[in-house]
């Protein structure tokens, strides 16, 4: 019986040592040799997706280089210097600055083999005239920008303006003698126009310039032979213009000092905002204005007129 016993202890135990045994003969055999490849193939597959990512990077870089270099100054880096003062020259005088100042100095080498060239802008203007200066500056398709703009407010409405610009001249630029001719896309707007309300804003609390949606009232509803007429007016600090003394022509901006009575059907414009008057009653106004029907009651100026409903 004990003998017995042995042999099924030692078959037992042989079948431990089998199973074991070839458990790992399999994981030396075959379980890590498939491990280590799918883990090859792993670092191989990030490694071509790194290597594709690079290459993505590398053209989108000489995309952007050969971009760069269409709008480089010319690669003479001394006619360069010249051309692009004269530049500068020509915009200030463009856009008619009093005392104009402008500074260029000599192209300075850079890390990568480009040369940077800075230079200054100063003068004395109105707030379009600077904004029209801005506008021209970064509407051409010169390699440039602006490193600081510094604007103080002096008497009348005028401002001086101090700036520091920078441009570049890249090795590779496809001129050497002339300055690009494109137009940059760089712009959120592509009119001059889109930049008005700039203009329209007192930006330095002078009260040179104000919004005059803010500062025109409805100030009475009167009747011209049983025709009712609005009239507003544009209130200047403590000055109150009326603006119904006289008719004014089409299209006049009683902001600029134009006076006018409407009557409905009429249509009337402050600034940049336009509206036809639908309705006069006693004491209320309803206008029509982008689609939008506005009420607006004496005593209210046209900022403070309320959206009423379209079934209205």
């Amino acid at each position: 019986m004990m003998k017995y016993r042995q042999h099924i202890l030692v078959g037992l135990f042989s079948l431990m040592l089998l199973y074991f045994g070839g458990e790992w003969a399999w994981n030396k055999a075959v379980r890590e040799p498939l491990d280590q490849r799918h883990a090859r193939a792993e670092r191989l597959n990030r490694d071509i997706q790194k290597r594709n990512l690079e290459l993505a990077r590398a053209r989108k870089a000489a995309k952007e280089l050969a971009a760069w270099e269409a709008q480089s100054l010319p690669s003479n880096p001394e006619l360069a210097r010249s051309l692009y003062q004269t530049w500068l020259l020509e915009l200030v005088g463009h856009v008619g600055l009093d005392n104009p100042g402008v500074e260029v100095r000599e192209a300075v080498g850079r890390k990568g083999s480009y040369k940077s060239i800075a230079g200054s802008i100063r003068g004395r203007g109105t707030l379009e005239q600077v904004t029209r200066l801005l506008y021209e500056f970064y509407r051409a398709g010169h390699l440039h920008q602006m490193r600081s703009l510094v604007l103080s407010p002096v008497k009348e409405g005028r401002i001086d303006m101090a700036a520091e610009v920078e441009a570049l001249v890249l090795p590779g630029a496809d001129r050497e003698d002339r300055l690009t001719s494109e137009v940059s896309d760089r712009l959120a707007g592509q009119r001059l126009e889109d930049y008005r309300v700039i203009v329209e804003r007192d930006l330095f609390g002078t009260g040179t310039v104000f919004d005059p949606i803010e500062h025109t009232w409805l100030t009475a509803v009167n009747y011209v032979n049983g025709v009712p007429e609005a009239w507003f007016s544009v209130r200047s600090g403590d000055r109150l213009v009326k603006l119904g003394a006289e008719q004014s022509p089409p299209g006049d901006d009683p902001s600029a000092g134009s006076t006018v009575m409407v009557r409905p059907g009429e249509s009337f414009r402050v600034g940049q905002f336009t509206a036809k008057v639908m309705r006069i009653d006693e004491q209320d106004v309803v206008l029509e204005s982008d689609g939008r029907l506005l009420l607006l009651s004496i005593g209210e100026s046209l900022a403070e007129s309320a959206v009423l409903p379209p079934e209205y």
